[in-house]
Formats: C-alpha cells, structure tokens, sequence
C-alpha cells in the first residue's frame, strides 16, 4: 500500500477497498478458468465471425446456424448452449479478429485478453496524462480503480470489446479537451459497432461542441460503405432485420431486458408493466426522452467543462440506450475518476455521506455478483445509475470542481 503513496486517509481507505474489489474479481476468474477453457465466454461471438470472413462466408455473417456450426467446432463442450451465441454487432467489427482465427481459440483468447489490459493501460496512462486532476493520483490507484470495477472486469473475462471502445472514448475526450472537435468524432464513430451507445453519446456531446458531427459522420459512413462491401445491400438489410430479431425474442432467451442496466430493463422490471410491450415501449420513449432532454439542458446551459459535459453524456447515453448489458457500463470509468476527484479533501467543498454511498455502490462486487449471478437481472443497477445522473446534473459543486483551474477561478472570483 506504501508504494501508492496516497495523500490522504479517505484515498488509503479507497485503495484498500478497490484491492478487496480486484482480490474478488481475480477470485472470480480463477473459479471460472475450467468454464473458459471449454468457451463460454462471449469472445466465442468474435471469434466466429472473424472465422467467417476467413473462410469466404461474409454472406453467411448472420445466419444462426453457420454461427453455431462454427462455434461448434472451435468450442463443442458448452452443454448449456444449444444454439449459437449470435454475432450481433457490424460487418467492419469482424474485420478485427480474423488475425486471431489463425490459431486455436484458447490462444485467441489469451491474446485477446493480453490486448483488452494492454488497451486498457493505455486508456490510464492517457487520462492521467492529459488532465491535471487525475495526476493527483498515482498511476496504481487508477489501476486499482480500473481492476476494482466490475464491469470492466467482466468485460475483460469475457473477451468482449468495451474496453476497445473505453480507449477510443478516451482518445475523444483527450482531443476535445485539446478543442480538436473534428478529431474526436472521427475518433468517437470508430465505435459504431456499438451505435447504441456511441450515437447518443455523440448527440449529446454536439450540444456545445457541434464541429463532432464534423468528423464522426464521414468516418461513419465510410465504415457504412465497408460494411455494405462486406455483405452486400441485401446483406445490411439482413443485419438489421438480424438486430431487431435478436431483440425480440431476447436472443433466444439469453439476453432478457431483466440483464439491461438502463431504463428500458428497469421498466421492463416493474410489475405488470414488463407483460404490456406496447405500454412498456411508450413508457421507455417517454422516460428517455425526458433524460434527452434533462441531459441537453444541462450541457448546454451548465460549466464549460469538457469533463462535465462528457461524463453527464456518458451516463445518459447508457441509460436511454435500447440494449445495454453489465460489462457497457466500464464506459463510466473516466466520469467515476472525475467524480471521485471532486471528493478528494483538498477540495473547499467535502463530499457527503451520500456521494460516497454512490461511489461504493458504483464498485461494490458482491452487489453485482448478486443481481447478475444470482437473480439473473441486472436492471435494479439502473437506479444507482439514475442516481449518478441526478448528482452530476443537479450538484452545482461537483460541477465548480471539474472546471479546468482557469475557469474555476474565474467563477470564484466572481461570486
């Protein structure tokens, strides 16, 4: 614990918390290794397409039964899964892992896996880099912090691609930071294969800083173009239609809305209203919209601060998102570590009982083990959600703390 050299006793109670958080989680993984030798981890979806377009079948990209003959043959041992757990995401994304096809998928794992925490140093190394207040931290906490949040270690352990698209993110917040709009939604739309989230994040982000738009719709479509050279018109027809079905029917039952922690597995949770789609819908459209617009209001009219907008956008985004799933959320690392900045005691205005109650439920492992693992639901995450919203839209202090040190004084010098 020395060598983390903290500066404070609440930071030496945080890091002992988030090492008890990462001890779970490399618990957790260790209890899981038979489960992912055999391949029931999600990187099975990548894996497949990527074998796919290796072998010529770009066509056969969204068919359910050459992804299960295909995941058949690299992961037969999977008693639980009778169909094929289905690729869902763009043609470009497959792109990606056909390098990985040309060695066995243990070894693509373990490659993949080395590439996510190599990805997802970088992501560190690059925040504390570019902004002063996380440099108040050393670099070990933020790895602690990192390792310590569920989500991103389940993303890890199951070889999905959010912490990719934590980096791009990351590499978009720098350049606005830097006010090189334009870059930043080049950067952002190189994570459209996931447009859920990148989408309304970008929307929202557009608010005060419209140049985004600039560059994230060209860069787009060009990957539009490359997905259509892929498959083919017909083929992106397919794809959606794919998309819409997966949807529909919850993926053959293994991704229900009660996994979703946003507003549409949270009103899908509520009783009686879960059995009335229709009812269930409006209410969705209705509740997000409102958020939209809570959300707009706030950039637009609150502190010029990249860090602010960027971390209201980002748990908006999450929430109104139509399909979101428990590791989507290590996309609330940059926003959790500015947040936690403005409850360091250096800072004039001490945080309360209840900011800190949301951080430790933010990172609390057992509660999450609890609510996925074990009530197969991840929707009642949505209500801290919410609340993390509601305190970084509605507290006027942690806004102040998170204006760059110019702005900051400015503002203090003229109350």
């Amino acid at each position: 614990m020395g060598l983390l050299r903290l500066n404070g006793k609440r930071e030496f109670v945080a890091a002992a918390f988030l090492m008890a958080m990462t001890a779970c989680h490399c618990f957790l993984i260790v209890s899981l290794m038979p489960s992912l030798r055999r391949g029931y981890q999600d990187f099975t979806i990548f894996y497949s397409a990527g074998c796919l377009l290796r072998k010529g079948q770009a066509a056969n990209l969204y068919s359910l039964s050459e992804q299960y003959r295909i995941q058949r043959e690299f992961a037969p041992d999977v008693p639980i899964r009778q169909a094929a757990l289905p690729y869902n995401h763009p043609p470009f994304e497959a792109l990606l892992f056909v390098p990985f096809t040309f060695v066995q998928y243990r070894s693509a794992y373990v490659l993949w896996t080395a590439l996510n925490l190599i990805v997802l140093a970088l992501s560190l190394v690059l925040l504390r880099k570019e902004f002063a207040e996380l440099r108040t931290f050393p670099l070990a906490f933020l790895g602690l912090a990192a390792t310590g949040f569920f989500p991103v270690a389940l993303g890890v352990l199951q070889g999905q691609d959010d912490i990719v698209l934590l980096l791009i993110i990351t590499i978009a917040l720098i350049l606005l930071h830097r006010e090189e709009e334009v870059s930043a939604g080049g950067a952002l739309a190189l994570g459209l294969f996931k447009p859920h989230l990148v989408i309304p994040l970008v929307l929202l982000l557009a608010i005060r800083h419209r140049r985004v738009l600039v560059g994230f719709v060209p860069i787009g479509m060009v990957l539009a173009l490359i997905s259509v050279a892929m498959v083919g018109l017909g083929g992106a027809i397919n794809y959606v239609k794919f998309v819409f079905y997966l949807e529909k029917t919850g993926a053959g039952g293994a991704v229900g809305s009660d996994f979703m922690p946003n507003l549409r597995g949270l009103i899908a949770w509520l009783p009686g209203v879960g059995r009335a789609r229709v009812f269930a819908t409006v209410l969705t459209l209705t509740c997000s919209v409102a958020l939209i617009v809570a959300a707009w209001w706030k950039i637009k009219n609150g502190p010029d601060s990249i860090c602010y907008a960027f971390g209201l956008a980002t748990v908006a985004a999450i929430l109104v998102s139509y399909h979101a799933l428990t590791y989507d959320l290590s996309l609330l690392l940059p926003a959790i570590f500015f947040f936690f900045c403005g409850t360091a005691p250096k800072n004039r205005n001490k945080a309360g009982a209840g900011t800190m109650l949301l951080l430790v439920l933010l990172f609390l492992t057992p509660l999450y083990a609890l609510l996925l693992f074990r009530l197969n639901r991840m929707c009642w995450f949505s209500t801290i959600l919410l609340w993390f919203f509601v305190k970084l839209a509605g507290g006027q202090d942690v806004a102040v703390r998170w204006l760059p040190e110019r702005s900051r004084t400015i503002s203090n010098m003229g109350k």
